[in-house]
């Protein structure tokens, strides 16, 4: 209740002086709803406005910090690189086509720089180290309930979410889309709703056959060139610029 008191008096002030948030507010914004706070705020304090709004699925949920634009400048940095690449490449060349599907899918995700921590209310209220503090500025929480889809990218003919199938090993996920002719046929990228990401293998001889979490991201990386790393330090760039996407619900 004290934090909504806040939030109240925060609001009123705001509207009636039409000033915006300055560098002593916290703006959270919750889903669509945005607060503000008069002061530092912990992570269990802002959950609290609405854990019993919903059946939210944790293990999904994401804080982006708005202030930051990092992911962003990154998302402009990979699509220079992709075109830099893309000259070098023979436009009727399955690389070519790889690299200007990539470049789309790229173009079009949303990011934001998420804030590398956990976000569940329980243990936010039981684990000091898990309910760290909102300094000023701007951010962002987004809860959902439990997804019911794993988003495939990277060398594939139509990415975009897949419906998940329990008990499902990443083999077999793997094996139900149809990969580019350029796709890697021996690993994939693995980044968890909780932003991990894994490297794992899907070929005969380096099987995995770890279950998919709903909500996760799989990315099929091109195949990478016999003299040259350029097209592996691109999937990593890709790979870690998906931890950030802002994926669609």
């Amino acid at each position: 209740m004290k934090h909504f008191t806040h939030i109240i008096a925060l609001f009123c002030l705001f509207s009636s002086t039409g000033l915006m948030a300055n560098d002593t507010v916290v703006t959270v914004r919750i889903n669509k709803q945005t607060y503000l706070f008069d002061r530092p705020i912990r992570l269990a304090s802002a959950l609290s406005i609405v854990a019993d709004n919903g059946d939210w699925y944790w293990p999904a949920a994401a804080a982006f910090n708005l202030t930051d634009p990092t992911a962003e400048n990154e998302q402009d940095a990979i699509l220079m690189q992709i075109r830099d690449l893309l000259s070098r490449f023979d436009k009727d060349s399955e690389t070519h086509k790889a690299l200007d599907n990539l470049y789309q899918q790229v173009a079009s995700w949303t990011v934001s720089t998420r804030i590398n921590m956990p976000i569940s209310y329980n243990r936010a209220r039981l684990l000091i180290e898990e309910n760290p503090m909102f300094q000023p500025g701007k951010y962002w929480i987004r809860l959902n309930g439990r997804p019911n889809v794993v988003h495939f990218s990277g060398a594939i003919l139509k990415p975009g979410a897949y419906q998940h199938l329990s008990d499902t090993s990443i083999y077999t996920a793997v094996n139900t889309v149809k990969k580019a002719s350029d796709a890697d046929r021996s690993h994939v990228y693995l980044i968890s709703p909780t932003g991990q990401v894994e490297e794992k293998g899907i070929a005969y001889w380096n099987l995995d056959f770890s279950q998919i979490m709903p909500g996760s991201q799989v990315y099929i990386p091109i195949s990478n060139e016999l003299f040259s790393n350029k097209l592996k330090r691109l999937n990593e760039r890709v790979v870690a610029l998906a931890v950030h996407r802002v994926l669609p619900q």
